[in-house]
């Protein structure tokens, strides 16, 4: 066991995604005196995961660019990096965190940002090589690698890193397929119409998509999958797979601190835990959302950025509340999809503009009678800011079906 006395910080960082490393930038932009460290289980200094599943997967940027700063930064900044480590507890009485080989270290303010793990498929042939999981670089370029020397790929999930995965991989020549459980893609976010609408679009670009298809097993020959069987019978041939289902948050550390956990790391619109001192952000955060009233955990790029950073102004002092409207982008084939808002509390769906995606549409996701978040497949941004700041106001509609009207321009609503 190491000294805790000698290894003692003023604000550490647990975890090296965007929410980490943007707080650990932040606090060191903040004050350039006290000591930082950052801790990650990846062997890897801090970088964007967004590209994984697209440029960097298609081959078209390189894999410097995904970093926040170089390691060279972080020397000459004084922020200390450990790659490679997992911590396995907080004590918030001690204000100590200890990693994995037993070392301990103290803090003065703490930030959980360990946000998600992959969920994995727990079915016959699940150990079989070539069964791949999107989460990390590492991840990424095995995909990279197997796809440069193979011809057909399985993709098991049609949410948005499923489609990702499935669009840049057959941009690059692979013949692909899509398996989702659900009757059509991107049952998370949009309405059946318009999953429809979207599998047809696939379909148009080459890709093969199975909905209402659930995965019995994957069939394997010498320890390597060769074939995917589905619930429906069917049997794919496969080079390889990729499974795409989803997220669970690491709240584990959190929980076994005696910290608050309810579908995340409960924070306050501080971004601060139940213990004084203790802050969470980025994927693993449940955040309380004074746009909303509610709480709300949300696994995209711009939150866990603005989390991050926002996380580190009131940790060093400030009390800044996290106030901002949740915003994400899925970029697929020619199509470029914007969301804002919350996604998940809808009670109606309300399209705005024809199925189409040279003239692109909009769809309003209420709550009641509550504007609670807008996607855009294929529109202006003139027009994606008049509806973001329809969200943004929590406009309410007697009859919502109205903003399907074209002949209204958004403006007249504000």
């Amino acid at each position: 066991m190491s000294d805790v006395s000698d290894q003692k910080f003023e604000y550490i960082i647990i975890g090296g995604g965007l929410a980490g490393g943007n707080a650990a930038l932040e606090i060191r932009n903040r004050n350039k005196e006290k000591s930082v460290l950052l801790i990650t289980s990846e062997r890897e200094y801090p970088y964007d995961r967004v590209p994984l599943s697209k440029e960097y997967l298609r081959g078209t940027l390189s894999k410097d660019k995904l970093f926040l700063k170089s390691a060279k930064f972080y020397e000459e900044n004084s922020i200390k990096v450990i790659l490679g480590k997992s911590a396995t507890r907080i004590n918030p009485r001690e204000r100590s965190v200890t990693l994995q080989d037993g070392s301990v270290y103290r803090f003065e303010k703490l930030l959980i940002a360990t946000g998600g793990s992959v969920k994995r498929l727990n079915i016959e042939g699940s150990e079989l090589s070539g069964v791949h999981y999107l989460r990390t670089i590492e991840d990424c370029d095995k995909i990279k690698e197997q796809a440069s020397r193979s011809k057909r790929v399985v993709v098991i999930g049609g949410g948005f890193i499923g489609c990702e995965v499935a669009s840049s991989l057959s941009s690059i020549g692979l013949e692909t397929w899509i398996v989702e459980i659900a009757p059509f893609l991107l049952p998370m976010a949009i309405d059946q119409e318009t999953g429809v609408w979207l599998k047809n679009y696939y379909e148009r670009k080459g890709v093969y998509v199975l909905t209402s298809t659930g995965v019995k097993r994957f069939l394997g020959e010498e320890g390597r999958v060769k074939a995917v069987e589905t619930t429906t019978g069917d049997v794919l041939k496969t080079d390889f797979v990729v499974v795409g289902v989803g997220i669970y948050p690491n709240t584990q550390l959190a929980q076994d601190a005696g910290l608050k956990v309810d579908r995340g790391i409960v924070v306050n619109e501080y971004l601060e835990t139940t213990e004084e001192g203790i802050y969470a952000a980025g994927d693993v955060a449940r955040f309380y959302s004074p746009i909303f009233s509610r709480h709300l955990r949300v696994e995209h790029y711009d939150v866990a950025v603005k989390q991050g950073r926002i996380a580190a102004a009131n940790m060093t002092g400030e009390r800044r509340a996290f106030d901002v409207l949740p915003y994400f982008y899925s970029y697929q084939f020619e199509l470029k999809i914007h969301a804002y808002g919350d996604l998940t509390s809808k009670t109606s769906i309300v399209r705005r503009g024809a199925l189409d995606e040279k003239s692109g549409f909009f769809q309003f996701f209420f709550n009641g009678d509550v504007l609670d978040g807008v996607l855009s497949v294929n529109k202006k941004w003139d027009e994606i800011k008049l509806a973001r700041e329809l969200v943004l106001r929590r406009a309410k509609f007697e009859n919502p079906s109205e903003l399907s009207n074209e002949s209204k321009s958004l403006s007249e609503y504000l």
